[in-house]
C-alpha cells in the first residue's frame, strides 16, 4: 500500500468521496498518480481541480462538497443553504454559492453570488468539508426569493427549533441592511410583524392562522399562552386572548392525529372550560378550505366575551 493511501481513504470517508487535486498532493499522492487515476476514471472530474472517487455514488451532498472544494472562499448559500438547514417549504433545486468579491471560481451549473460582506458569524464550517451560510444569513439572502409569508414561517421555525434567537436575526438584518440589497426590505417587514418577546409559532399552519387573525383586525393574541388546569397540568394554547379567556387551538395532524390525541385534546378543552375558558379548534381542513370562516367564529366568540353583562 502506498504511504498516502490510508490518508486519502480517510479523507474520502469523511468528505463524501470528494477531494481537490491540491488536497491529494498535500496528502502525499504524486501528481502523476492523480493524472493516471483521472485517466482511468477512478477519479471522476466534478469541476476544475475537483474529483469524486469512483467508489462513491453521486449524491447531492457531493455537489455541495465539490463546490466548497473548488474554492476555499465559496460557501453554500441562499435557498441551497436553506434546504441544508431543513427550512420548510423551500423547493428551489438550483445550487447557489456565495463568495467574496475578487473570488471568481469556475463552477459549471452553479449560480455564484458575490458579496462585499461575509462576516465570520455568517458562516458555518462542517467537518465534512461543506461550508454554508448560517441560518439567519441564509434566510436574509433568500427572503426576496421566498416571499414574506414563507420567510416569516421559516423565522418561526428557526426560533422554535432553537437555531438562533430573535436578537441574532435582528442583529443580522441590522448589520446587512441596505435598501438596494436583496432581502433587506422583506426581512424588515418580517421582523416588524413579530414582536420580539413573542414565543415562536410551532407550525406553518399556526402562521397562516395568525395572518388571518391580523387580516380580520382582531386584537393580537398571545402565542403559546400557558394555562394551569385544575389538576395541575400545564398546557399551552396556540393562541389566547387572556383578557376574555378565549383560546384558539390549531390542530396540525402531526400532533393531533389518532384517538388518543383526540381524547387528550377533548379532556384539555373540558378542563379549560371548567375554568371559564372558551377554546375554539381549527383543523388543517379549516385552514385550507374556510380559514376566514373559522377566524370569523373566533371573532364572534371574542365579541360575546367582550359584550357588557
Amino acid at each position: 500500500m502506498a504511504h498516502w493511501q490510508r490518508a486519502v481513504d480517510d479523507w474520502f470517508a469523511s468528505h463524501h468521496g470528494i477531494v481537490s487535486a491540491h488536497t491529494l498532493e498535500r496528502l502525499g499522492m504524486p501528481s502523476s498518480t492523480i493524472y493516471r487515476l483521472a485517466q482511468e476514471q477512478r477519479l471522476v472530474r466534478m469541476m476544475p481541480g475537483v474529483f469524486r472517487s469512483a467508489q462513491w455514488p453521486s449524491t447531492n451532498a457531493q455537489q455541495l462538497a465539490a463546490a466548497c472544494a473548488r474554492n476555499e472562499h465559496a460557501y453554500i448559500a441562499f435557498t441551497t443553504a436553506c434546504r441544508e438547514w431543513g427550512f420548510r417549504g423551500v423547493s428551489d433545486p438550483t445550487l447557489h454559492v456565495i463568495t467574496e468579491h475578487g473570488a471568481s471560481p469556475e463552477m459549471p451549473h452553479i449560480v455564484v453570488h458575490r458579496t462585499r460582506r461575509l462576516d465570520p458569524v455568517d458562516v458555518v464550517k462542517r467537518p465534512d468539508g461543506i461550508r454554508l451560510t448560517s441560518p439567519p444569513r441564509s434566510l436574509f439572502d433568500s427572503a426576496d426569493m421566498l416571499g414574506f409569508r414563507s420567510s416569516r414561517s421559516i423565522l418561526e421555525q428557526m426560533l422554535n427549533e432553537n437555531m438562533c434567537t430573535m436578537g441574532t436575526v435582528i442583529d443580522t438584518v441590522t448589520r446587512l441592511y441596505h435598501p438596494n440589497r436583496p432581502g433587506s426590505l422583506t426581512m424588515r417587514r418580517v421582523i416588524a410583524s413579530k414582536p420580539r418577546w413573542e414565543r415562536a409559532l410551532q407550525s406553518d399552519l399556526e402562521l397562516r392562522v395568525l395572518l388571518a387573525i391580523e387580516r380580520h383586525g382582531l386584537p393580537r393574541p398571545v402565542p403559546q399562552y400557558p394555562v394551569v388546569l385544575p389538576d395541575g397540568q400545564l398546557i399551552h394554547l396556540d393562541f389566547a386572548w387572556p383578557e376574555w379567556k378565549v383560546g384558539l387551538e390549531v390542530d396540525d395532524p402531526a400532533w393531533h392525529a389518532g384517538a388518543d390525541a383526540s381524547h387528550r385534546d377533548s379532556r384539555r378543552d373540558r378542563k379549560a372550560t371548567s375554568m371559564g375558558w372558551a377554546v375554539v379548534r381549527v383543523s388543517r381542513l379549516d385552514v385550507t378550505d374556510d380559514l376566514d370562516g373559522a377566524v370569523a367564529d373566533v371573532a364572534a366568540t371574542i365579541a360575546l366575551r367582550r359584550a357588557p353583562r
